[in-house]
């Protein structure tokens, strides 16, 4: 018998379709009008998260002048550095991204150093997370996955959510990076369903679910 490739996977092996936005030079230019300009960011952060869940892409590097999101080769036209930033910025602003620098999430959570370089007034920008969920959301379904599997009261290692199996087939943690995991259990952590444990002497970070 044919094997048939599970929906997810059949999607992704799939070409992605830009937006018809894409193929005119305009929208590869900030708009100087408010309402024009309200309009275009929107499309671009739609078309982002799309993009990064389609090809299950978490993280963005501003300064690959060519990716694929950025440029069109098409019509000769690609972000510049600046509107890059403008549209990441917003993504940002609206929970849809978050920037990052030098790991400090993920640091922060293996030793309990606090934020670590960069951090909200870094003003380098240059590599984001895409959040094609919001990180409550994220959060939420990390604790009802938890509680699915009788995880209360038990310690799960960041690894475990990220690549065992049933956190990857029901929740789509499966090759999500350790900060997506990290920030997703600090939210949970701050509404009281879980606890951060910072790994020691190299040791993975786990969390405790309640």
């Amino acid at each position: 018998p044919t094997v048939q490739a599970a929906p997810g996977l059949r999607r992704r092996m799939s070409a992605f379709t830009f937006p018809d936005f894409f193929e005119y030079p305009p929208y590869f230019t900030v708009q100087p009008t408010a309402e024009t300009r309200s309009k275009q960011t929107e499309l671009w952060k739609s078309m982002i998260h799309r993009y990064c869940q389609h090809h299950r892409t978490f993280f963005l590097d501003l300064d690959d002048d060519d990716h694929p999101l950025f440029a069109n080769p098409r019509i000769s036209r690609k972000l510049t550095r600046d509107a890059r930033r403008f549209f990441v910025d917003e993504l940002v602003t609206g929970g849809g991204a978050a920037w990052l620098e030098d790991d400090e999430v993920s640091q922060s959570a293996r030793d309990g150093t606090g934020a670590g370089k960069g951090g909200a007034g870094d003003l380098r920008r240059r590599r984001c997370l895409v959040l094609w969920r919001t990180i409550p959301a994220w959060a939420e379904l990390m604790y009802a996955w938890a509680m699915e599997y009788g995880y209360q009261g038990q310690v799960v290692t960041v690894d475990e959510v990220r690549e065992g199996s049933t956190a990857g087939d029901a929740l789509g943690f499966r090759g999500a990076p350790e900060e997506l995991v990290l920030r997703a259990a600090m939210c949970l952590e701050g509404g009281g369903k879980a606890a951060v444990i910072r790994g020691q002497g190299g040791d993975d970070a786990g969390i405790k679910f309640f």
